[in-house]
């Protein structure tokens, strides 16, 4: 028996094989998203706090059946703890790298962000931080989304409070010596001269020293109408209890974002009045964060310390943005986030610019009152 095969058409070859080249990469059985946050230490608990928010986010999406241009994907979670050092979130970077991640939410600290920057984006993985150092998306080359707004507004609402609710006319700073604490002392004393505000006195310190009798002494010798101080809670909790030692407790304070933790707000009330900027905003102050906060302490047994509903909204805003893009490829996933009105479902408005800052970032002044961060105002426009 003869079997006659037709002639191969050369067009049709050409045709299909246009048409396989055209789907990108293909698409993988399981994608892997990494967090890569200090896991350990003085910070681990808004690491966690992070880890937690992806998990709680990855696991909902796979119990959905989450898929890719209709292909079943499972979303892998892996962790890395960087220990707040930058030496050490490099050696992660390097590591999630290799692994061949497709995304990570890294770091925390912007000192630490800044030095995995590079590695990140020469390694081809998408970087999604929470770390408002004004100049890490310009770093990024497009690489890079933050979650929250950055610096540069910060220092706006630390000077403006002062000086339109608080009436401030002399102001000190402390700050730490890292790519966090300079650009805020920069912009806050760029700020402060636009509202014919004073620096009376300021102090760069090591982001490890606990001992600030030189700084106080100062202090105490010209007191000033407010107190900035852009320190964590490690440094900002013994800076208060010599602050009411040198009888300077009455003294107002604005501290900023790296000090609005648990352990802050618990601490003894030896700054009297004790305010806080935050980009980080709590669940509370969106119209999804109730719900959100219901489903974390199921999940996790405790309330959300800082930063998970961040972590939450960044997966399925990823999420949103490989389905709609319809395939992995990382070039037109990048494209996409910068300008993809994708689902946020605790913050609602978590949509990048072309720089990868927030379209709609804001900061909330709060104050600690009876052992809760209160908030006071809220604005994207300070």
């Amino acid at each position: 028996m003869k079997i006659h095969r037709a002639p191969r058409n050369p067009l049709f070859v050409l045709a299909a094989a246009a048409m396989l080249s055209a789907c990108g990469p293909q698409i993988p059985d399981t994608l892997t998203i990494a967090v890569a946050q200090p896991l350990s230490g003085p910070s681990a608990p808004r690491g966690q706090d992070l880890l937690n928010g992806a998990k709680l986010a990855i696991d909902e999406l796979n119990k959905s059946g989450f898929k890719i241009a209709g292909k079943p994907v499972t979303l892998e979670l892996v962790s890395a703890d960087d220990k707040a050092d930058p030496a050490e979130a490099k050696n992660a970077a390097q590591s999630l790298v290799e692994r061949k991640v497709f995304a990570v939410l890294g770091h925390l600290s912007s000192d630490v962000t800044e030095a995995t920057i590079p590695i990140y984006r020469q390694g081809d993985v998408i970087q999604i931080f929470t770390s408002s150092a004004s100049e890490l998306t310009k770093q990024g080359e497009g690489n890079t989304f933050r979650l929250v707004a950055n610096d540069e507004l910060q220092a706006k609402a630390v000077v403006g409070y002062l000086s339109d609710t608080l009436r401030a006319k002399k102001v000190a700073i402390i700050h730490e010596d890292t790519a966090f604490g300079n650009p805020m002392r920069r912009d806050i004393a760029a700020a402060l001269k636009k509202v014919g505000a004073s620096l009376e006195a300021e102090q760069a310190v090591s982001n490890k020293v606990t001992d600030f009798a030189a700084f106080v002494a100062k202090l105490k010798a010209a007191p000033p109408d407010v107190l900035v101080a852009v320190l964590r809670d490690p440094q900002l909790i013994p800076l208060g209890q010599q602050l009411r030692e040198a009888g300077l407790s009455d003294l107002k304070v604005i501290g900023t974002n790296s000090a609005k933790t648990t352990k802050m707000v618990k601490a003894p009330a030896d700054i009297k009045t004790l305010y806080l900027t935050s980009s980080a905003l709590e669940p509370g102050e969106f119209t999804g964060g109730s719900e959100f906060r219901s489903k974390f302490r199921a999940e996790f047994k405790s309330e959300p310390v800082w930063g998970a509903h961040y972590a939450y909204d960044a997966i399925y805003v990823l999420a949103h943005t490989l389905r709609s893009v319809g395939s992995t490829d990382k070039a037109a996933v990048r494209a996409k986030l910068h300008t993809i009105d994708a689902m946020a479902p605790v913050t609602s408005t978590m949509r990048f610019n072309a720089a990868g800052e927030q379209l709609y970032g804001a900061i909330t002044v709060y104050e600690r009152r009876d052992g809760a961060w209160v908030p006071l105002v809220r604005s994207d426009q300070w």
